[in-house]
């Protein structure tokens, strides 16, 4: 048996005319909003609700990258973010989030889907830039290292859920 951790996905914005491959995409790797109780619904009847954490407990690994990589080809005007709980807690997950127009965020990240960044690799990115002031380096190549503009949009749509 493969190992397995849980996943989850929130679908924030999608063009309707996609809705019916990311229902598709969702139900084929087992994520329901009930989380492993996929609902019995049509082809003709998918519905795809916005905003919702579609989840499951039994995911096996590696299977965050093939539901990112799926929606990225079928539903590229689709904004979502995800992640895999690490399989154990020393671990790493990951993190994924996509904002079509903004750009798509890859991170390792812990069980709450919080992104971690790689202090050495950080230093060594620092490093590629001496000249840069603290403020420069966070509005320029710090905004792709950390994936502050996407992850900022995904905070609005966030705080828009609740509001």
């Amino acid at each position: 048996m493969s190992s397995q951790s849980p996943l989850q996905i929130t679908v924030y914005a999608s063009p309707e005319h996609e809705h019916v491959a990311v229902r598709r995409a969702l139900d084929s790797f087992g994520l329901a909003t009930d989380w492993g109780l996929p609902s019995p619904t049509l082809p003709d009847q998918i519905t795809l609700r916005l905003g919702e954490r579609y989840g499951t407990h039994h995911a096996p690994l590696g299977t965050s990258d093939n539901l990112a990589s799926r929606l990225r080809a079928e539903a590229p005007g689709t904004a979502s973010l995800l992640w895999q709980d690490p399989y154990f807690e020393e671990a790493d997950g990951h993190y994924g989030a996509r904002v079509p127009d903004v750009g798509d965020f890859e991170s390792p990240c812990n069980a709450n889907g919080a992104p971690n960044i790689d202090l050495s690799e950080l230093i060594v990115i620092l490093r590629q830039t001496p000249t840069l002031t603290t403020e420069q380096w966070l509005a320029g190549p710090g905004q792709t290292v950390l994936g502050s503009r996407v992850r900022q949009v995904v905070t609005d749509y966030e705080h828009n859920l609740v509001s």
